[in-house]
């Protein structure tokens, strides 16, 4: 996937535009969670969508490891279509990923949806809700 279908940009551009800062990262998930099919509960990521200036996550799904980068694109359409409550349908002015690869594809797919797709090596936010995931981890 190097870019998105002209009618997905068209249907994305007709969302209104946020000033919000969201983070995205795929996160290992290390048997945290005992109701997945065992490949996934073993050898399992999450993609997470967090809107860092509300604080709430907008999307999150499980994949298998070795899935490609267009599911976090899909997990990212998602957030902005048809996110968890309580947030409304909305494009954020700029996305946050500490994975260079994944931002300069992001920057590919992204191309005329006015998205600042940016790069920090830590993202604070999403790594306290991990955390906080993995604290309740049942044992």
């Amino acid at each position: 996937m190097n870019s998105l279908p002209e009618s997905t940009k068209h249907r994305l551009q007709r969302i209104p535009q946020i000033p919000h800062v969201w983070e995205g990262d795929r996160l290992p998930i290390m048997g945290m969670m005992d109701n997945l099919e065992p490949e996934l509960a073993n050898n399992g990521e999450c993609i997470i969508w967090v809107d860092g200036s509300e604080g709430f996550v907008r999307s999150m799904e499980v994949i298998k490891a070795n899935t490609g980068p267009e599911a976090i694109v899909r997990a990212l359409l998602k957030a902005i279509e048809s996110p968890h409550n309580p947030a409304k349908p909305a494009r954020p002015q700029k996305i946050v990923v500490k994975d260079r690869e994944l931002q300069f594809f992001l920057r590919g797919v992204l191309q005329g949806l006015d998205i600042i797709v940016d790069y920090q090596p830590e993202l604070p936010l999403l790594d306290e809700l991990w955390q906080n995931f993995q604290n309740i981890r049942p044992d």
